[in-house]
């Protein structure tokens, strides 16, 4: 069959037109770039997590989504603050990275993820326990579960080779056992190696944080999610478990007590135990790699946290960072679709390796890591418990004074107990 010149003419134009409108949507044809239906969509991101860790699933994220996130590193200490300032301002971010210390003191700054987006079935399937308190009355999200870091104990494997200690303890009796064989005291009845650093609050880092996993194993929640009620007893029961917490930390501190191993003129426990003048020493997963960095010849491991004998739960503390939404943003479709993709699997596996703490995905810890210590941190993230702190200065000082009453024996542990208790209570009802 011949084609005529007309026909000939007809598919030329043809194609020199397709050849145009690829140009023009691609924004190749000068003057005309910006009609790209693949516009790139820009939003800003602030977190305290480091930029290098973020920096190659951000890029993934703009070329698979044309979603560019601006993000700016802040000092973890004065994040709330920061943050409060720029929203006042109008020029906060679309986008942040928060603290679950953060929950409710963001709540009404942060848009709640729509249930059509995340459901509270869906969320409860996919995150770990302990990270549902980020719904709230709603059984709305208001941040997507980010890394989690939850409180290990780090031990000194050359001191407890020299008492014959083959494996970190188990269990709260064994862990004042192993307490009392690692700590030494001279002649002078004044300790020169420090078995534990627990006892007071003062020299204690992480006292607070210690102070909740001796609480929150027993059952008790410190805090009901639903109506932030204190409560110190476990659900159904009258007995108040955190003035045996008190007795049990503060005994730590009293030389008249066999568990006695901390004064109040060792200096600070992360100090000490870099300085190998501590043996055991709780603190989070996240301290890691700053306790290399202080003492790199430091012989030293991570072990599960100590339980209660003969306990019906199996808990340690921790924290966790969450992914939210600001009300302010003017672009939440495109920060939701960025915080999705942050919390995605493959993308979340490489932030958590790279940071050193554990994802808060269960298929994910459902999955064996590479390195060992990382296996410590995601056995211990499954098991992780928390507590909604409405303001974590004031709450620091109400539990600083409840056991510093104590050691010093101004009150007992029932009245300490007691007046924490109603101080927590008149903080969480203003």
């Amino acid at each position: 069959m011949q084609i005529g010149k007309l026909q000939v003419i007809i598919i030329i134009i043809a194609i020199a037109a397709a050849i145009f409108a690829v140009l023009i949507f691609s924004g190749l044809l000068p003057g005309f770039g910006t009609f790209s239906p693949a516009e790139v969509k820009q939003i800003s991101m602030w977190g305290s997590v480091e930029e290098d860790i973020l920096a190659r699933t951000l890029a993934d994220l703009e070329r698979s989504s044309r979603i560019e996130v601006s993000y700016q590193e802040k000092d973890p200490e004065d994040f709330e603050k920061t943050l409060n300032d720029a929203l006042a301002a109008g020029k906060g971010p679309d986008v942040v990275i928060f603290s679950s210390d953060l929950i409710l003191p963001l709540e009404d700054k942060l848009r709640s993820i729509p249930a059509a987006s995340v459901s509270e079935r869906a969320f409860r399937d996919a995150f770990a326990d302990g990270t549902e308190i980020l719904l709230n009355k709603n059984g709305e999200a208001i941040g997507l579960p980010f890394l989690i870091d939850p409180i290990v104990l780090y031990y000194n494997r050359d001191l407890f080779r020299n008492e014959a200690i083959a494996l970190g303890p188990k269990t709260w009796d064994e862990f004042l056992s192993a307490s009392q064989k690692l700590t030494k005291i001279n002649k002078a009845g004044a300790i020169t190696q420090a078995g534990a650093a627990l006892g007071v609050e003062t020299n204690v880092r992480h006292y607070k944080e210690i102070f909740s996993l001796l609480v929150l194993q027993t059952g008790a929640p410190l805090v009901k999610r639903g109506t932030l009620a204190v409560n110190f007893s476990p659900d159904g029961q009258q007995t108040d478990t955190v003035s045996s917490a008190l007795r049990f930390y503060t005994d730590f501190a009293n030389p008249k007590k066999v568990s006695y191993s901390w004064p109040r003129t060792m200096p600070p426990s992360d100090e000490a135990f870099s300085r190998e003048l501590l043996a055991m020493y709780f603190a989070p997963a996240s301290e890691l790699a700053g306790i290399r960095e202080k003492n790199p010849h430091l012989n030293f491991d991570i072990a599960s946290v100590p339980q209660i004998s003969g306990g019906k739960l199996n808990i340690t503390y921790g924290k966790f960072l969450s992914l939210g939404v600001t009300r302010q943003s003017k672009d939440f479709t495109s920060g939701l679709a960025a915080i999705q993709f942050l919390a995605s699997k493959d993308q979340l596996s490489a932030i958590a390796e790279a940071a050193l703490l554990a994802p808060s995905r269960r298929d994910l810890l459902a999955g064996k890591p590479n390195s060992p210590l990382l296996e410590t941190i995601y056995r211990e993230t499954v098991k992780f418990r928390g507590w909604l702190d409405i303001d974590y200065q004031k709450t620091s000082v109400i539990f600083q004074e409840m056991i510093k009453s104590v050691y010093t024996g101004v009150k007992t542990e029932v009245e300490a107990s007691r007046d924490a208790k109603i101080q927590l209570q008149n903080l969480y009802s203003n």
